[in-house]
């Protein structure tokens, strides 16, 4: 994923870069819970493959660690750091506070709490499981959200950096002036407020 990263975000951008980790959250998500809520309808499926719906479940959560994590590393981290870049340095020092002082604590610490509440009012974790499984499935949407309007908001402040920088490499260039000597002849010369004031004719 780290080598694929590179390509990902040169050949789609930001935008997607970004919601590759919910995506991948939300679709393994989806086939966890199915497993664990509904095993019955797959039981079929899944003996074909020698299988029981509660071992085809461990299997997926199994690959939704491996792949939400690597996701995580190689493009979530890389898509939060590009997200400073386009920002005022007053505005990059206090989102970069908040972010790592206090929504990363946070949300770790509120999804243990959140658990911890489910396994004290449902009385265990598997009791608990379809409350757990809505509540993934608002906080991904909810990302995927984010994602999508800080997209928006990225591109445009991008797009406002590029043009700042054109603006200044087209100031610095110089322009040749053309000026006309008596008989209509253009010439290129320096601009009138530059060039040496002529001395008068003496006479002979």
């Amino acid at each position: 994923m780290m080598l694929l990263s590179q390509y990902v975000f040169n050949k789609y951008g930001w935008g997607v870069a970004a919601k590759i980790t919910p995506t991948v959250l939300l679709l393994t998500g989806v086939a966890f819970f199915s497993l664990i809520l509904f095993g019955g309808p797959f039981a079929p499926l899944v003996a074909k493959l020698g299988m029981t719906p509660l071992l085809a479940a461990v299997y997926v959560g199994a690959l939704q660690n491996i792949f939400s994590k690597s996701a995580k590393y190689s493009l979530f981290d890389p898509c939060k750091e590009m997200a400073y870049i386009p920002l005022d340095e007053d505005t990059k020092v206090k989102g970069k506070a908040a972010i790592d002082v206090v929504c990363n604590p946070l949300g770790k610490s509120g999804g243990a709490l959140i658990q911890q509440f489910m396994i004290l009012s449902f009385g265990s974790l598997a009791n608990s499981t379809p409350y757990l499984g809505m509540i993934l499935l608002v906080i991904v949407t909810a990302w995927l959200a984010a994602a999508k309007s800080l997209e928006g908001q990225f591109n445009s402040l991008r797009s406002e950096e590029e043009l700042e920088k054109e603006m200044e490499r087209a100031s610095s260039v110089k322009i040749p002036v053309v000026s006309q000597d008596e008989s209509g002849n253009g010439s290129l010369g320096e601009s009138p407020s530059s060039s040496p004031e002529k001395s008068a004719p003496t006479n002979l």
